[in-house]
């Protein structure tokens, strides 16, 4: 915007040659004793607007007529005639050096000149206007293609942005979906559980209250029989005493209560610590039988558009068919893997990984930077370590291939990545049986590889094994 305004002010000889008052180029300009010059014409009526002769700029009176400025004059004629010998007036334009027609074309400045300008280009090349045209035109052409080709390149790649701002709409609603559903299974877990131990509570409530209510049944049969025996001992006691002395013996006999007393009650109450101690630890380590720890999560955005994901982010196969996703800088295209999520740079890890009956696939770890836009041969010198099967034969894939003579086929192999020695080892966990060892400097962050080749049998990421340990 600067530089727009830059050009768009006058040049320092056009604002010198201009006239204060109307703001254009001096018409018989007069100069006043305060040295100041104004067009006559816009000097008298200034004047007669203001009912006074001063000076427009200064405001100091004057006296007289001004002094015709001759020489400001022919300057500014000068410089009108040089200006207009470019202006579009519907003439040829002329040289503004050599008022000469202009006939030639400097390809080296690329300006036109006059027969008199050549000694001002000296070894440039010169041509009739007539055939520099159409070489200026034929530059232009290659420069128009160029910007063409770049409008292009713009358009296809608003395009992408424009599909990928549909696809971030579309990975925010599905996994808003998959979030809601997860938290749906916590909550019916939840619900569950809670439902259960408060039936648990009224159920120990229930059993409590019977048991409190049938000692208490009994204790009404005893006192009924108390309070009967004491009115009888009374009513007796009342009788004359000749008559209450003759059956002493067996009245005192009576008075007696051989029953045991009842006894305190032990673990009558509800056992509130056994149903609210530690409730939240209690059920979080039950949460184990619905919430898996998966140690790989895999990432869509670096996975094949010819691989299907499962929900969960554990499972990859073959998709039946490319899909229309984003060229996405980490996206395998056209090579057909998936990355893991996380990657690592220090530490030892372990995952499993059930391949079962898969005819063909590639497993192991790669760099941060593995080429992802191109085929590129699978090999530690890419950046990959891995082992696969292809063809019915298990390789480890260095260049050349190692086969791998196993005894068992494995329906899950067992990676095991020690970034500080630098090892990535592959088991069989059926039987313990190791595969085999990569020893690498690694010099980057390193990820998870999975390659299921373009089959229905998925790669699965099998749980972790979680144990909860209270210290």
């Amino acid at each position: 915007m600067e530089d727009y305004e830059m050009q768009e002010r006058p040049s320092l000889l056009e604002e010198d040659l201009t006239c204060p008052v109307c703001k254009d180029i001096f018409k018989e300009p007069g100069l006043l004793p305060c040295s100041h010059s104004f067009c006559r014409d816009c000097l008298e009526r200034y004047w007669q607007q203001k009912g006074i002769r001063e000076c427009p700029v200064c405001r100091k009176r004057c006296e007289g007529e001004p002094i015709p400025n001759l020489a400001l004059r022919n300057t500014c004629e000068s410089y009108r005639k040089e200006k207009g010998c470019w202006a579009p007036s519907g003439l040829e334009p002329l040289c503004g050096l050599h008022r000469r027609e202009l006939v030639l074309y400097c390809v080296k400045d690329e300006e036109p000149v006059c027969v008199e300008c050549v000694t001002l280009h000296p070894g440039h090349e010169l041509r009739p206007v007539d055939r520099g045209v159409p070489a200026c035109k034929e530059e232009l052409n290659i420069k128009i293609k160029v910007l063409e080709e770049k409008l292009d390149l713009y358009k296809k790649i608003k395009r992408k942005y424009s599909e990928t701002l549909e696809h971030i709409k579309i990975q925010t609603q599905q996994t808003q979906v998959q979030i809601s559903s997860e938290f749906e299974k916590l909550r019916k877990f939840l619900a569950e559980e809670e439902a259960r131990r408060i039936a648990e509570l009224k159920s120990e409530e229930e059993e409590k209250k019977q048991k409190m209510k049938s000692r208490i049944s009994e204790l009404n049969k005893d006192i009924s029989k108390l309070s009967e025996l004491l009115q009888s001992i009374k009513r007796e006691m009342g009788a004359e005493d000749l008559t209450f002395l003759q059956p002493t013996p067996k009245c005192r006999f009576r008075a007696q209560w051989i029953n045991e007393d009842p006894p305190n009650v032990a673990g009558g109450l509800i056992d509130v610590a056994g149903h609210l101690g530690s409730l939240g630890y209690r059920v979080w380590e039950k949460m184990q039988s619905c919430v898996q720890k998966i140690p790989v999560i895999l990432d869509p955005n670096t996975a094949s558009p010819w691989l299907w994901i499962s929900p969960d982010l554990s499972s990859v196969k073959d998709n039946h068919g490319r899909q229309q996703l984003p060229d996405n800088l980490e996206r395998f295209d056209p090579c057909v893997f998936i990355m893991g999520s996380q990657g690592f740079t220090s530490g030892r890890h372990r995952w499993d990984v059930r391949v079962g009956d898969n005819p063909k696939w590639i497993l192991g770890v790669c760099k941060e930077s593995v080429v992802r836009k191109r085929r590129f041969t699978v090999t530690p010198s890419a950046g990959v370590w891995t082992i696969g099967l292809s063809k019915g034969t298990y390789n480890v894939l260095t260049t050349p291939r190692t086969v791998l003579n196993l005894e068992m086929k494995p329906d899950t192999v067992r990676v095991k990545l020690n970034m500080d020695k630098g090892e990535v080892s592959f088991f069989n966990p059926s039987d313990g049986s190791h595969i085999c060892t990569f020893t690498e400097k690694f010099t980057e962050r390193v990820f998870p590889l999975f390659g299921p080749g373009l089959h229905s049998t998925p790669m699965t990421v099998c749980p972790a094994k979680v144990i909860i340990r209270a210290v």
